[in-house]
């Protein structure tokens, strides 16, 4: 699959651990990544997390089509809560510093739903991450344009949902084993590293959400995110809005 606009040209290929991602793909992937995203201490965090990508299911990696080189990679798993329902778990997603304001992103979105070649009706309704980054949670947020859907945590300074917080715990018990949590705020205590893997904190568009991420979360910390779909309907939506991402970068996939 090829992405092609907003100043940039990047080929869409997909990896299924463990078969396909050899240790020579591996390499790849994280000399790319580490050269992709020089501000960030990217060879220190490869030397402890290899794991985010050897327990993926799928990975999604966008490959610059100059140089062959890996500039962006997008990584999940199914999980399975307590009470048995599905949990989608985006274990990292990357993007190079000069593609961030590209379609590349958003097409590694529609590209990778399109590989797991899920249904509204199997599709997980939950989906998780952990970050450090505004700009992550931001970007689920606009999927909250779909009725019936929601994010945790709401960083508008409201009290949280008691029912989305007491979720988010039994979340980050299954993700991250061991690690305290804060429902109240969302964030995961001392998970992330290196601790400072981020020479300082990115910034979104939205001041309200860049303060809340200052205000709850140190380096080391991660803000765990729960978009919920909530209906079938509301996964059907979802699907299409991803779709619409990858059909902008229809082509060969690999």
């Amino acid at each position: 699959m090829t992405v092609t606009g907003d100043r940039t040209d990047a080929e869409l290929i997909h990896l299924r651990p463990p078969g396909e991602l050899t240790a020579q793909r591996e390499e790849w992937l994280v000399d790319g990544l580490t050269a992709a995203l020089p501000a960030l201490r990217m060879r220190e965090l490869f030397a402890l997390r290899r794991d985010m990508f050897r327990s993926a299911g799928l990975v999604t990696v966008a490959v610059d089509p100059t140089t062959g080189a890996a500039v962006g990679a997008l990584a999940s798993r199914t999980d399975r809560l307590p009470d048995g329902a599905e949990l989608l778990h985006v274990t990292t997603q990357f993007v190079a510093e000069g593609l961030r304001h590209t379609a590349v992103l958003r097409s590694s979105w529609g590209a990778h739903f399109d590989a797991l070649g899920r249904t509204a009706e199997d599709l997980p309704r939950l989906i998780a991450l952990k970050t450090y980054n505004p700009v992550v949670l931001c970007g689920m947020r606009a999927f909250t344009r779909i009725p019936g859907t929601s994010l945790y945590p709401d960083c508008s300074g409201a009290p949280q949902d008691a029912a989305r917080m007491a979720r988010a715990e039994t979340v980050a018990a299954l993700l991250s084993p061991g690690h305290p949590f804060d429902p109240g705020t969302g964030v995961i205590s001392g998970i992330g590293v290196p601790a400072d893997l981020y020479p300082e904190r990115p910034l979104c568009r939205d001041a309200t959400v860049n303060a809340y991420f200052a205000r709850t979360a140190r380096p080391g910390d991660r803000v765990l995110c729960v978009f919920d779909a909530g209906s079938r309907a509301a996964s059907l939506a979802l699907l299409r809005a991803f779709h619409a991402s990858a059909a902008t970068a229809r082509g060969a996939v690999r």
